[in-house]
């Protein structure tokens, strides 16, 4: 057993065991081989060293390199709005609001793409429509009435997030 292999046998933690892995010279297949070892000797698990990999700084980088791109590219492929700018009415917030609901777990029942290929716009478009949504009932409550609802959603973000709904405006300072 050569000092990489001993090393990395002898690793305390999964952070520590990542480490010494991603320095040590060894080739994929004797990782592999100490890696059922060494959880063999500790008890530690397979999820432990994922948790631990995910964390580090070298995997954390290698996971961002071409993220970009990758957004880019799946942002293209769900642009349902034909180049076309999205007039959100109120009848359109109605539909919206129809299909923007959750199963009992908390999960959407129509994912950000579904909604934008429904309504022929684009993903970040829901998004936006969904923090509106999460604000105005922040501000109005579960319960306000669906027309009260639609009102606020018509205002900007920025307007929600000052607190200011269909009539309850901040009055502004005046000197």
């Amino acid at each position: 057993m050569n000092k990489w292999e001993k090393a990395v046998l002898e690793s305390p933690t999964p952070e520590e065991y990542v480490d010494r892995s991603l320095r040590s010279k060894l080739s994929a297949a004797e990782k592999a081989q100490l890696s059922k070892k060494w959880l063999a000797q500790t008890g530690f698990t397979r999820q432990d060293i994922l948790y631990a990999r995910n964390r580090h700084p070298y995997w954390k980088k290698r996971k961002l390199e071409g993220a970009s791109e990758r957004t880019r590219k799946r942002m293209d492929m769900h642009d349902y709005s034909g180049g076309k700018e999205l007039v959100w009415t109120n009848a359109r917030i109605a539909e919206f609001l129809e299909l923007n609901k959750k199963d009992r777990a908390g999960h959407y029942l129509h994912k950000d793409w579904e909604l934008a290929d429904h309504l022929r716009t684009t993903i970040p478009s829901i998004q936006y429509m969904r923090r509106k949504y999460r604000k105005v009932v922040e501000l109005l409550g579960p319960r306000a009435a669906k027309t009260r609802v639609i009102d606020a959603m018509a205002l900007s973000e920025l307007l929600l997030s000052r607190g200011e709904t269909p009539g309850r405006r901040r009055s502004k300072a005046r000197s």
